[in-house]
């Protein structure tokens, strides 16, 4: 017994002291081992090597550095930190965790160790739990970015911006040339409607990252929710010549000129996004939809035939289609894409009650009838405040010949359409 006392090294003893929670005590033990051995600047070297591959993307060679370490020395809390970091890349968050509270144990007074702890927890959903130690992390650590950082965009995202504002302003005056603390104050002064606050966060981040689509985006977003559609539009035109033409740039800069009735400009931006996006649904939609309303009808025709040729199964191409023939007018063709909608879609209420609308107008008692049925399902799947599947329901009543239910019908409605109110003047005269 005494042999193996006499040739137990601090390193086995330090390892004794770490199964037995006395962190402190291992941590000076396998240091005082490292400085025996001379491997102190080995390990640092490792640990800075690492942490340069982290940054760099290799992860496993990083991952191979700090078990290394790990080997090593048991007791450094800079090396469970890599490993949560690593952890966190590869998705294993119960690994993650174990790393990370190694770290506050080893060093309970380290603040980038409780923040690593409160980010394993919001990655495990778990916000709730993570943001009392993103608080503590931030709590002791006054001067690291970090730590200010994730305490104050956690307490964004939880709907507690007001909170945490100092965080996120400390954040900013730490880092002063970092885009991410400024956006995220800027979300927090959204948040608190404090908007040229807001606004000029934001315009600091785009500034200090010219290249990032999301700055440009995010301080468009805030413009268009103050009502300054002409500056979000001007904003997302530079941020376009800056970035390139964006999908999210470009339908975010429709919605502004389509605000200030610039119908135009608006079908510019969706052709623009069409030829860096041509798979996108909407899009086709949207620019079709454009077209008819500038009475652009060949090319409104071209962009929803566009659509349901790259998907047949697009209800709201056929819709489109259909409401474009009923324009033009071409009857025939408007009912089979209707036709083909509801087929489609029999659930939708749009299609149902544009093709009993259409049936109305025919000289056949039959697709009077047939109306009556569309308009009914029409009516039972519209939302709520929604009378015009009601209002052709009543006209249909009036083609078959029910002058009382249509009647009604239009009584119910005079309040909220003007055309009803008349339907049931003419009924009553």
């Amino acid at each position: 017994m005494r042999g193996q006392m006499a040739t137990e090294t601090s390193y086995d003893r330090g390892l004794l002291e770490l199964k037995a929670g006395n962190f402190a005590a291992a941590r000076r033990l396998f240091d005082e081992h490292e400085a025996g051995t001379g491997t102190s600047k080995k390990t640092r070297e490792q640990l800075d090597q690492a942490e340069s591959r982290l940054s760099a993307g290799d992860v496993a060679g990083a991952a191979a550095l700090f078990e290394a370490v790990l080997k090593r020395n048991p007791g450094l809390p800079e090396t469970y930190l890599g490993l949560t970091r690593v952890a966190l890349f590869g998705g294993k968050v119960d690994a993650a965790r174990i790393h990370a509270e190694a770290a506050t144990k080893l060093a309970p007074t380290l603040p980038l160790a409780w923040t690593m702890l409160g980010l394993v927890l919001e990655a495990a959903k778990d916000p709730e739990g993570a943001l009392p130690l993103l608080l503590e992390g931030a709590k002791l650590g006054a001067d690291s970015f970090l730590c200010q950082f994730n305490a104050g965009r956690l307490l964004t995202a939880t709907k507690r911006a007001s909170e945490a504002l100092p965080y996120l302003t400390r954040a900013t005056a730490l880092a002063p040339t970092n885009p991410d603390g400024f956006s995220a104050l800027g979300y927090a002064l959204r948040q608190t409607r404090q908007y040229e606050k807001a606004i000029a966060a934001f315009e600091k981040s785009r500034d200090l990252a010219p290249k990032s689509v999301d700055a440009w985006a995010t301080l468009a977003d805030v413009l268009f929710e103050v009502k300054q559609f002409v500056v979000a539009r001007q904003v997302l035109d530079r941020g376009l010549a800056a970035c390139g033409d964006h999908p999210a740039l470009l339908e975010k800069a429709l919605a502004c000129a389509m605000m200030t009735n610039q119908l135009d400009a608006a079908i510019g931006y969706v052709e623009r996004e069409l030829k860096v996006a041509p798979d996108h649904e909407q899009g086709w939609l949207n620019l079709a939809g454009l077209y008819l309303l500038n009475k652009d009808y060949a090319r409104s025709e071209a962009a929803g035939k566009q659509l349901v040729t790259r998907n047949p199964k697009s209800w709201a191409g056929w819709q489109h289609l259909g409401n474009l023939y009923e324009a033009v007018p071409k009857p025939a063709e408007a009912e089979d894409a209707y036709r083909k909608a509801i087929a489609l879609a029999p659930t939708e209420w749009k299609p149902l009650t544009n093709l009993g609308a259409l049936l109305v107008q025919s000289t056949e008692p039959a697709r009077h009838a047939e109306a009556k049925k569309l308009l009914e399902r029409a009516s039972q799947l519209a939302p709520e405040g929604e009378r015009r599947p009601q209002y052709n329901l009543a006209l249909a009543l009036v083609r078959l010949g029910d002058k009382k239910g249509a009647l009604k019908l239009a009584h119910a409605l005079a309040p909220h359409l003007p055309e009803a109110k008349q339907l049931e003047e003419n009924l009553r005269g």
